[in-house]
């Protein structure tokens, strides 16, 4: 009797231990209720278009008309492009613009943590910019970097006129010059996030790292940036996927894409491909692999910090185990 008592008593606690119990409670509880709409949003307005969009991509897909299964010939073409291949490299070039729109507004809200003066003020100015439709700003840039535009003409009137370059129109310039463009746009959002996430860190470790002797720099990387490295790995985070997701207003207002292919992104090119050329089960292609590489870039972000936890926790284990 008695252990069937203790078995009674034991159940319901091994039963939590195990894992969740869907219940009337569980069901209806107001997590799930406020979370429902959202899931539903999700799923219609991305998984069931990312579905048909994935089904198309083996057809000769022609809204309207027979569209004949094709398989992985869509696939197969698109892989087989140069076109392709230097639309990809393009995307790996505008990685490198990532540590700069991360580097550069994490310095600077550091330094206005320093009790700068005005420092609300400067905030307000470098947040401008973001508040502004890339269009718009891509319009203006666009007349500004004109071949003999504003600013070629005022480095011809300063005596600066070797320096006046065709900055859209050069292959070799224009990722480079969309690079600084982004940041330009981007950087008032980056000084907010960081600034935010500082002022979130007790300031007397601050303090006391100054009665120790600690200089800028070892107060930035030694106390400042483990203090928000979530933040700075979440701003590097979106920094990535905005190449692959966001980067089409800037491309289709600056360059359209050129010189040539020079410029042109994933997202763009879909566009083209689907918009402008009519290739819409191509362009389904190009869709879904742009999607994987996203998935994949998500995932490394996910990984990565993981395994980097997992080892230092397993080195600190060991060192332990040594003592």
């Amino acid at each position: 009797m008695t252990a069937n008592v203790a078995e009674r008593v034991a159940g319901p606690a091994r039963r939590r231990r195990s894992g969740f119990s869907l219940n009337r409670d569980s069901i209806l509880s107001p997590s799930l209720v406020l979370l429902l709409p959202l899931l539903v949003l999700e799923v219609a307005v991305f998984f069931l278009p990312l579905i048909f969009i994935t089904v198309k991509s083996f057809y000769n897909w022609q809204p309207g008309a027979v569209s004949p299964f094709v398989g992985f010939s869509n696939y197969s073409t698109l892989f087989g492009q140069a076109a392709f291949w230097q639309v990809v490299r393009n995307q790996l070039f505008y990685l490198l613009g990532v540590p700069l729109w991360v580097v550069a507004p994490l310095l600077i809200a550091y330094m206005l943590r320093e009790h700068v003066r005005f420092a609300g003020v400067l905030r307000t100015i470098y947040f401008i910019p973001a508040v502004m439709s890339p269009a718009i700003v891509g319009l203006v840039f666009r007349s500004l970097l004109a071949n003999n535009g504003p600013i070629d003409a005022s480095l011809q009137q300063i005596g600066l006129g070797f320096l006046a370059k065709p900055w859209l129109t050069d292959a070799a310039l224009v990722k480079p010059v969309i690079i600084m463009l982004v940041l330009w746009g981007g950087f008032g959002t980056g000084v907010l996030i960081f600034s935010a996430a500082l002022n979130a860190v007790p300031q007397d470790i601050f303090e006391a790292s100054r009665l120790d002797g600690a200089g800028f720099w070892t107060e930035l990387w030694r106390i400042a940036l483990p203090s928000i490295w979530p933040t700075v790995l979440l701003w590097t985070m979106f920094q990535v996927l905005s190449i692959f997701l966001f980067m089409f207003s800037w491309i289709f207002v600056l360059t359209n894409g050129g010189p040539g292919l020079a410029s042109t992104t994933m997202d763009f090119s879909v566009y083209q491909t689907f918009i402008t050329f009519g290739f819409f089960g191509a362009a389904a292609a190009q869709s879904v692999v742009l999607m994987i590489m996203i998935i994949l870039v998500a995932l490394l972000f996910v990984l990565v910090p993981w395994l980097v936890r997992h080892a230092l926790s397993r080195t600190a284990g060991a060192r332990a185990a040594g003592q």
